[in-house]
């Protein structure tokens, strides 16, 4: 079984070493140190407050490896942005658990993702974005799902608004990435 290289990134220096001790038991995880980044397959990134874009940046400048973030603090309209840094999961710092990390871990080197991106959409604004992925149009979807042409740019605008996204193409993107379609 391969090894998957995971470098930890951390502000504080407890936290880093903290999950490094935990995944240097595992077997099946071999722990880089932080300036290794570029060798790493996964790095895990805890960060809270202002600064998380800035810490997801940090790190994309100096690796090409799937991110993923170990944060309280993410909002939605953040989500985009993480994903836009290889962010492929995102687990919540109140409710980590050494097994979750490395069940996470593994899924993020078998390119699974784990976001709970657009956890905020309704099905049918799912629906919707999944009818503009297949290349429907405003007309066709509203058709199709029994709505005005007006609900659906209603729909779509409430989307972009909450997520901070600039268009319709954005949206889609946005929701194929995250894995919600």
């Amino acid at each position: 079984m391969e090894r998957v290289r995971v470098a930890v990134h951390a502000k504080d220096s407890v936290t880093r070493w903290g999950i490094a001790g935990y995944l240097r038991l595992r077997p099946e995880v071999q722990v880089l140190p932080e300036h290794s980044l570029s060798n790493a397959q996964v790095v895990l990134v805890a960060t809270e407050g202002a600064g998380l874009t800035a810490e997801l940046r940090i790190v994309a400048q100096r690796t090409s490896a799937c991110v993923v973030l170990i944060t309280d603090d993410l909002r939605a309209q953040e989500l985009p942005r993480a994903i836009d840094h290889r962010v492929v999961a995102i687990l919540p710092r109140r409710d980590l658990t050494c097994e979750g990390l490395v069940s996470t871990v593994l899924a993020a080197f078998e390119g699974r993702s784990e976001l709970p991106a657009m956890a905020g959409l309704a099905e049918r604004e799912l629906d919707m974005l999944r009818l503009f992925a297949e290349g429907w149009t405003t007309a066709e979807v509203a058709k199709k799902l029994s709505y005005s042409e007006r609900t659906v740019k209603s729909m779509v605008q409430q989307v972009l608004t909450r997520f901070q996204l600039r268009n319709r193409t954005h949206a889609v993107a946005f929701a194929i990435r995250s894995g919600a379609i």
